[in-house]
């Protein structure tokens, strides 16, 4: 909750000009509208008395005053609308882009733990309920503060006695409505949280789309999405049964202040100290009461709903531990790209290390191969390599440079990394390929020349324009793999990471790709990643890993020679069948 009303606060802090205006206008218009009241009762006690010049005078003076004030409540009204834009639609603007500088500070570990349909239902919840809960603290909250101020006032004027059992029910009326909705904070907290894991059921489902209908599971993902449906509709069956059980209760209390005031004012005629002006005066402000009580009841739901919509956002907001630079870190260059694995300790389980005092070195422009079987820890060691996690002990240098001292960005922005399945925005070619840099249509060119993706782009029906789909769908994978590699040319950086980056091709696109990725590697340091061991054949070294340990090394014919575990996977994956 801390959070909630902590980032909230500081929207509203930004916005303070406008905030000012809503709160001008607001209170204007309530103060004003609840005048009105005291001008009917003027009204009223000249209708009941015989014509007159004198009461006919009163009479147009109240009337004219009435129709000032409600000049004064229409322009009140403009003001209200002048600020509450930029307060509710800024605000919101404000907390979309607050909840994406949070979620992309997160380490790369957390997206791995977490569904993205289910994080993007988060953060738009959290900045949409801004909205409902801003509007609600002026119009319900501050509007009926005022109004039950006011209301208390007129009636202490009039009738002491009334005023006190208006202000009675008032804390009773509100205490129940407080309190029973803090209770049940939790049913609709229920709700949100089953909300979002339908999110998440229906993002895994689509973006899979393929698997799905590839391996027929359309009844078996409807399933799911079925259960996490129930879920939410039976939670929210409870969450409405409470709020029909809050309803009720709120308008016996409604009608009960109703019927008591005007048993109180049936008795004060009967004395003859009443007169029909003060009912007419008292009548009209209970109805604007009962109607502003009614919307209250009914908001303060909404409120507390939003209120549950935003809390699951916060878990997001109390992680902290995100990726950060070190307070040495500065922006450094690798000039030549040599890189160095100092006694290097990592786990990702305190129970099972997966390196242990583990160093490696690889010279400036060499060409180095890692291998081994799934868990081996080739993977991990380019996380490390790009700071998506961190060693708990030793070091890792570039250039003598330790990873800590760089800061993330000029760390990043100086290895090239081309994954086994490159991830694609649905964007344009030009635009996946540039990823924002501004470069010119002969760059443009050159790049996907050098890339082996210029013919496939000019055959596209808006070439270097075409739409590629949600995460490249549109293209085959030999496609998306040269996008990936154009982008590393345009890069240029002295180090070159690929990780399994030609095991799911076929042999004769492999083979055009390898073209283009050996042209890529020139001059530069390359680790290369792959359990097809055909595609290492011409790397500097090969290193043989096994449990996060270097088992072997050298070239492909040294290592053949030592009929190690190098050789016995070289047997299996003779024809490119794995265990032939």
């Amino acid at each position: 909750m801390y959070i909630i009303f902590t980032e909230y606060g500081r929207v509203i802090w930004q916005k303070k000009g406008y905030f000012l205006l809503c709160i001008m206008g607001l209170t204007s218009a309530t103060v004003l509208d609840f005048y009105v009241p005291v001008l009917y009762k003027n009204i009223a006690n000249g209708l009941a008395e015989s014509y007159s010049p004198l009461t006919l005078a009163i009479l147009l003076d109240n009337l004219t005053m009435i129709a000032m004030i409600y000049g004064g409540i229409w322009l009140s009204w403009r003001v209200l609308e002048v600020g509450i834009v930029p307060v509710d639609g800024g605000g919101v603007n404000l907390l979309e882009k607050r909840c994406f500088d949070v979620l992309k500070k997160q380490k790369h570990s957390f997206f791995e733990n977490s569904f993205s349909g289910s994080l993007i239902k988060q953060a738009n919840r959290f900045s949409q309920s801004f909205e409902i809960i801003m509007d609600w603290c002026l119009f319900q909250l501050y509007s009926n503060a005022l109004a039950i101020g006011m209301a208390f006032y007129l009636f202490y004027q009039q009738q002491p006695e009334f005023a006190l059992y208006f202000l009675a029910w008032v804390g009773v009326y509100l205490i129940w409505n407080i309190c029973f909705s803090f209770w049940r904070l939790k049913f609709d907290e229920s709700v949100a949280s089953a909300d979002s894991h339908v999110g998440g059921v229906y993002s895994d489902a689509i973006s899979n789309i393929f698997i799905v209908k590839s391996f027929v599971l359309e009844e078996q993902e409807q399933q799911r999405v079925n259960e996490a449906s129930n879920q939410v509709y039976q939670r929210k069956k409870i969450a409405w049964l409470l709020m029909f059980i809050s309803f009720a209760v709120q308008g016996l209390m409604v009608f009960g202040i109703e019927l008591l005031l005007l048993y109180l004012m049936i008795d004060k005629w009967k004395s003859g100290a009443f007169q029909i002006g003060e009912f007419v005066l008292f009548q009209s402000i209970l109805l604007m009461l009962i109607h502003r009580f009614r919307e209250f009841g009914l908001n303060l739901r909404h409120f507390f709903t939003a209120l549950a919509d935003a809390l699951e956002m916060t878990a997001v907001f109390k992680n902290e531990d995100f990726e950060i630079d070190t307070p040495q870190a500065k922006v450094q260059n690798i000039c030549k790209g040599q890189i160095s694995f100092k006694h290097v300790d990592f786990s990702y389980d305190a129970q099972r290390p997966l390196f242990s005092d583990f160093s490696l070195n690889i010279q400036a422009g060499e060409k180095v191969a890692l291998v081994g079987q799934s868990g081996s820890g080739k993977t991990s060691l380019t996380k490390l390599l790009f700071r998506f996690i961190d060693p708990q002990g030793g070091d890792i240098l570039f250039d003598d440079i330790n990873s800590r001292d760089f800061t993330l960005a000029s760390l990043r922005q100086q290895i090239s990394l081309i994954p086994q399945q490159p991830e694609l925005f649905h964007r344009s070619v030009r635009e996946n390929i540039t990823l924002g840099a501004d470069i010119s249509d002969a760059q443009l060119l050159n790049i996907a020349a050098k890339a082996q993706i210029l013919e496939l782009v000019q055959q596209l029906p808006n070439q270097f324009e075409t739409q590629v789909g949600e995460r490249g769908v549109k293209l085959s994978g030999g496609e998306k793999q040269r996008i990936a590699i154009a982008r590393a040319f345009l890069e240029n950086s002295p180090i070159v990471v690929l990780d399994e980056a030609t095991s799911a091709l076929d042999s004769l696109t492999e083979k055009a790709i390898q073209v283009a990725i050996f042209e890529l590697l020139k001059d530069k340091t390359a680790i290369v990643i792959a359990h097809r061991l055909s595609t290492i054949l011409r790397m500097d070294r090969i290193i043989v890993l096994d449990q996060g340990e270097v088992v072997e090394q050298g070239t492909h014919e040294q290592l053949l020679v030592q009929q190690g575990k190098y050789y016995a996977m070289w047997q299996h994956q003779k024809g490119d069948f794995l265990g032939e």
